[in-house]
């Protein structure tokens, strides 16, 4: 075979995306707010926001809890919307895997508290953070556990949120690995944020919020799309569509918003329909 058409049949392989047979071949993100989609549309670019996320499952020594930037994804199935709409808002945009893919999104590990899998990576991560000989390797190593340490998440665990209107958020447990969750986690020590935050003595929620702020429809650290990326957009009422119509009217062609008009969903109409 020419050496050329093989390279070009390679790179082919490579580039070709495998549908999954099982979970959904589109990826999800939810909100609360109305007001977060329509800006998501008017940037063109999903943001990312510092979580924090609870790591006492990995039973790392000094460390309950990590703030990291991320914007989370789910590639659930149509029929199993409502659930996921319960626990993390009725407004959504969901896009193709392919796209997601081809932008660095990637799924996360589910951990088993009591695995070989996480006791090997606490003794790893402990073993990394007390040496006191500074290598390259050392260097790596640590840089490899840390990045690890954003896309791992517990098997089950607790999760704040208002059963009911006007109640106070109750802590619930959930397991974690129905979120069926990937994460898109950018490097924003490219434009001076610190990666991590694991000491909240010197940092509060006014200060995340200032942060995640400024972080959104920065180029450097967002996922730009077209409006073709888009499979799904959700919304929970009829008002809220209305509300939609009038905001991509204001910022999209008339074409463009023909294809994001067919494109919605509204739940409180649909959702016997899943």
């Amino acid at each position: 075979m020419d050496l050329g058409k093989s390279q070009a049949v390679k790179q082919q392989r490579k580039k070709l995306h495998i549908p999954s047979t099982v979970q959904a071949d589109t990826l999800f993100n939810f909100m609360t707010e109305l007001e977060y989609l329509t800006n998501i549309l008017k940037l063109k670019m999903v943001s990312p926001r510092y979580c924090i996320e609870d790591v006492r499952y990995l039973k790392l020594e000094g460390i309950k809890k990590l703030a990291f930037p991320m914007r989370c994804f789910c590639d659930i199935n149509l029929h199993r919307l409502k659930e996921h709409l319960y626990w993390y808002g009725y407004y959504g945009i969901a896009f193709s895997k392919e796209w997601g893919m081809r932008a660095g999104i990637q799924p996360l590990q589910y951990v088993n508290e009591d695995s070989y899998l996480r006791k090997d990576y606490s003794l790893a991560f402990k073993s990394a953070t007390k040496t006191k000989v500074v290598s390259n390797d050392i260097k790596q190593m640590k840089s490899y556990l840390i990045y690890q340490l954003m896309y791992l998440k517990p098997y089950s665990g607790g999760f704040q949120r208002r059963v009911n209107e006007g109640e106070k958020q109750k802590n619930i447990i959930k397991c974690f690995a129905d979120e069926c969750e990937w994460r898109f986690v950018p490097d924003v020590t490219s434009i001076g944020y610190r990666q991590i935050y694991y000491k909240f003595a010197d940092v509060n929620s006014f200060t995340f919020n200032e942060i995640n702020k400024s972080l959104e429809g920065n180029k450097k650290v967002s996922l730009a799309f077209e409006y073709s990326d888009i499979k799904y957009l959700i919304v929970k009422t009829r008002e809220d569509f209305q509300r939609l119509l009038l905001e991509i009217e204001g910022i999209l062609s008339i074409e463009e918003q023909k294809e994001l008009i067919s494109k919605i969903i509204i739940w409180d109409e649909s959702e016997g329909d899943f």
